[in-house]
């Protein structure tokens, strides 16, 4: 194995994993992949009249959530990837190193800062940027607007503010960040591969929102890189997500 370039000064983070570069790729693309074949079965079962006509899978890209199938089969999938990344961290019983889950943690009132302040930096870009494309700025999240509105408000919340933060927060910034930045690359460079990799799971948005995607992944490496905490990381995440929601019940149309 290559010699890990050593941390940025003043760096709380210090990667630990048994994962080499090329498995932590394979394993984290396998926990990315795996809520498509869920979506596959999904669809399977739809055509096959085996679920109620309507709450099947739609063909677009960003489904309603107003659907308790769509809910249902969203969860599962998060489930799912959460558990692959649980379980390949656990090699070696390096579990809470490799996922930053050792103390110290981050305070929890300090972490919900790091929230507010990327949402404080990355809100006027995210503005500008839709602006400019002459796109309206609810079109990304529009289609969480209706599970919102649905009675299934409470799976909306659980999917979007505590599992979607949970696990990519455990995979990009725990799992997969440990081994890249473990090589020879370093810390920055192994954030951007991560934070590209991330970004992509978004595809479907449009390139203002692919963009305010990308730069909270950068955000997030940055709080990583400061703490050294998975806690801080995915509170800082649930916030952004939570902040995202308010706004979109509030005055989307």
């Amino acid at each position: 194995m290559t010699d890990a370039a050593p941390p940025p000064p003043h760096a709380a983070y210090v990667p630990e994993t048994p994962w080499g570069v090329a498995s932590a790729i394979a394993v984290t693309l396998a926990a990315a992949i795996a809520p498509m074949l869920l979506s596959l079965a999904a669809l399977y079962l739809s055509d096959a009249r085996l679920v109620v006509e309507g709450d099947g899978p739609p063909r677009g890209l960003m489904p309603s959530l107003a659907s308790p199938f769509i809910l249902a089969q969203m969860i599962a999938g998060q489930l799912l990837s959460f558990g692959i990344i649980w379980i390949a961290a656990g090699r070696k019983g390096q579990r809470a190193a490799t996922l930053r889950l050792e103390p110290p943690q981050t305070g929890w009132l300090t972490s919900i800062g790091y929230g507010a302040l990327l949402i404080v930096l990355i809100g006027p870009i995210e503005l500008l940027l839709y602006h400019l494309a002459g796109i309206d700025l609810f079109t990304d999240g529009r289609w969480l607007l209706e599970g919102v509105q649905s009675p299934y408000w409470w799976a909306v919340i659980l999917a979007a503010v505590v599992l979607a933060p949970l696990w990519e927060e455990i995979t990009f910034r725990g799992f997969l960040l440990s081994a890249l930045a473990k090589s020879r690359m370093g810390f920055w460079p192994a954030a951007l591969i991560s934070v590209v990799l991330w970004t992509v799971l978004h595809l479907g948005y449009s390139w203002p929102g692919l963009v305010s995607v990308f730069l909270a992944g950068i955000g997030m490496s940055w709080i990583m890189l400061r703490t050294g905490s998975m806690r801080a990381v995915v509170v800082a995440h649930a916030v952004v997500n939570a902040f995202s929601l308010i706004v979109i019940s509030l005055f989307a149309r």
